[in-house]
């Protein structure tokens, strides 16, 4: 049985074991008593110290479970979806609320497998079991994951898309008052020219008159034509993966007679042959064909038109034309695609404004400016589908 060593019992041995004189042991004795003393102290206080410290710790990791629990809590209790990716993009982690939005299985499940579930759409958001999600990501620091959050914007789709649908029934209301103003004038001449049609008169003259009848019912055409073009610009039936360059030689061929009539000049950028965007080819080349043919009716002299078209990073891209002509009055510019707003005496002011309806059902935007040395310049802003790389 093991004894401790104290001063008492080292006292026990002979003199003869220290090789001390008898007289000296009791030095021996009072030295050892003060070593273990102090060596005692030192002990009590380790043992003190480390006792602290244990606490101490204890301390910290009850307050650090203590914040992890509210973090749960509060991370339960978000409305939006939280995902942890992995260095893998692998879900390792995930609240109630993003197993709710995307469905089960989530955790251990790759990113990209989700991402099948569903589909983006033109205007950005994430299409899956009849919601629409906003999706953004952010790396967690020093760390190899990734947080993806999900926010559930179909109550707020739903809302804009039935505040676009009364916003334009109110718009519609206007509109219907202001073809029928138009209307009428080209309606009355045409009524003047059909009675004197009923009376005998030269066959030059009637044929001056039929001429002019022709016109009229033409310009009348063209009122209702615009109108309805208003009105379908919020009906995109068909959006397919299409080609821009196509669009752009399509929309310039569309207006090739108008173009050499003036002896107008367009030049047109290499287009990369490969970069798409998810829509109507058909509408987006006559949003580009508007362009131009506002750019022709905007130019005195001879036509310079320049068109360029081209991704701006990965997301985005913009079609640019640009002519040589008188601009846009300045007091004008924030109205131009305002329906029936125009500068012309001839115009009915629903060109642009279809144009705008038709870009903005693409997910895109349209800017109207005018150039630093002379002429008008309109930038259509289109969301990327796919885009290759060019050819050298």
């Amino acid at each position: 049985m093991n004894q401790t060593v104290t001063p008492e019992v080292l006292k026990q041995f002979p003199a003869e074991f220290w090789n001390v004189e008898s007289g000296d042991l009791n030095e021996v004795e009072t030295a050892l008593r003060r070593g273990y003393k102090e060596l005692s102290g030192h002990v009590a206080r380790l043992t003190s110290e480390l006792e602290a410290a244990r606490i101490a710790r204890r301390e910290e990791n009850e307050k650090r479970e203590e914040l992890l629990n509210r973090f749960i809590t509060v991370l339960d209790a978000l409305p939006g979806g939280v995902i942890i990716l992995n260095e893998e993009g692998v879900i390792t982690e995930t609240n109630p609320q993003a197993s709710a939005l995307l469905g089960e299985p989530l955790e251990g499940e790759p990113w990209e497998t989700i991402e099948a579930r569903g589909r983006f759409n033109p205007h950005g958001s994430f299409e899956i079991g009849g919601r629409r999600l906003n999706i953004s990501t952010c790396p967690l620091p020093n760390n190899s994951e990734t947080v993806v959050l999900l926010s559930d914007i179909t109550a707020q789709h739903t809302l804009q898309r039935e505040l676009g649908r009364k916003t334009r029934l109110s718009a519609l209301g206007e509109m219907a008052a202001r073809l029928a103003h138009q209307i009428r004038t080209p309606l009355s001449s045409t009524v003047l020219y059909v009675d004197q049609l009923s009376k005998d008169i030269t066959p030059e003259k009637r044929d001056r008159i039929c001429g002019a009848l022709r016109g009229q019912l033409t310009q009348t055409e063209g009122l209702i034509s615009s109108m309805l073009g208003f009105v379908r610009g919020g009906s995109l039936l068909c959006l397919e993966p299409t080609n821009i360059k196509d669009v752009v030689n399509e929309a310039v061929n569309s207006c090739r007679a108008d173009l050499d009539a003036v002896s107008a000049e367009v030049k047109v950028n290499k287009i990369n042959p490969g970069l798409t965007v998810l829509g109507a080819s058909i509408e987006l080349s006559s949003v580009i064909s508007n362009v131009i043919q506002n750019a022709l009716n905007a130019c005195d002299a001879k036509p310079e038109i320049e068109i360029w078209a081209g991704a701006i990073n990965q997301h985005m891209m913009l079609v640019r034309v640009s002519d040589n002509g008188s601009g846009i009055p300045e007091s004008s510019i924030d109205q131009v695609f305002d329906p029936f707003f125009t500068t012309r005496a001839n115009g009915t002011g629903l060109g642009l404004a279809v144009l705008a309806s038709v870009v903005q059902q693409h997910g895109g935007t349209v800017h109207a400016a005018n150039r630093e040395s002379r002429g008008a310049q309109f930038t259509i802003l289109l969301p990327v589908e796919s885009m290759s790389k060019e050819k050298s």
